[in-house]
């Protein structure tokens, strides 16, 4: 059982992991013994939970699962990284010998062997927010009516952890259906999507204002909650990454 990836590729959250597992009938040719219906399942044990994967065959490759002396049987991977830290990929190959007994006859003898392959995924970008009340001047007719309504700016740090450059095409705030949300581009950052060099920083504000209805969600401790920030990039070579914070709220309860 071998896994095709670049040696020293590295694995970074908000990215895909990807990889090619192959299954191998590495005995010489002996006609004598077969090996039958081979299947190669897989999960992914994350810090905080396991997660069956599906399995895709490459573009061109056989269906056929009977593999002949020097034969192969290749699978894809592609998981989202969602979770910093440890990961380990469980890869599990089941399948049937078929095999002559000492009378001759042949006979049937289901294999299993299990391995696992073990790796770190590290903070791509680092993200800091932070929620401040919104004065209400110049807010139109309607809010001034209805001051008792949230309006808060939500401010974000973004920082590039990875050793590579990476650019963001994409920076917004998905708001719970009781708020909209406005962008707020800062003065000196003149291009559309910001091209960031490891340990760069630049920063994003949202206005956020709540509606008349519906009723705002609040967490346990009475906290409203305010959305989400979802951020789009690609690295230097191409490949994209993404990431969606938690639940943001209110610091304090209304």
């Amino acid at each position: 059982m071998d896994t095709q990836r670049e040696p020293h590729a590295v694995s970074l959250k908000g990215e895909t992991f990807s990889c090619t597992l192959c299954a191998n009938n590495e005995r010489p040719n002996d006609t004598r013994r077969k090996v039958l219906t081979v299947n190669i399942d897989a999960e992914m044990q994350a810090p905080t939970q396991t997660l069956p994967l599906d399995l895709s065959s490459s573009e061109g490759e056989s269906t056929n699962s009977d593999l002949d002396s020097g034969g192969s049987l290749q699978k894809l991977v592609r998981f989202d990284l969602k979770e910093e830290g440890n990961h380990v990929l469980a890869v599990s190959v089941t399948y049937t010998e078929l095999r002559p007994d000492n009378g001759g006859d042949f006979k049937e003898r289901t294999r299993t062997f299990r391995k696992l392959y073990q790796f770190v995924a590290a903070p791509c970008l680092s993200v800091r927010t932070k929620v401040s009340d919104f004065p209400l001047r110049g807010i139109d007719s309607e809010y001034k009516a209805k001051v008792k309504h949230l309006s808060v700016v939500m401010e974000a740090q973004l920082e590039n952890m990875a050793d590579g450059p990476i650019t963001l095409e994409e920076i917004g705030f998905s708001p719970k259906d009781s708020f909209r949300t406005t962008s707020i581009q800062p003065d000196d950052q003149g291009q559309e999507y910001p091209f960031l060099q490891p340990r760069d920083v630049t920063q994003v504000a949202f206005v956020i204002k709540q509606l008349p209805r519906p009723p705002a969600e609040t967490t346990k401790d009475g906290r409203i909650i305010l959305g989400q920030l979802k951020i789009q990039w690609r690295t230097s070579m191409g490949d994209p990454g993404f990431l969606t914070t938690g639940w943001l709220t209110t610091r304090n309860k209304p």
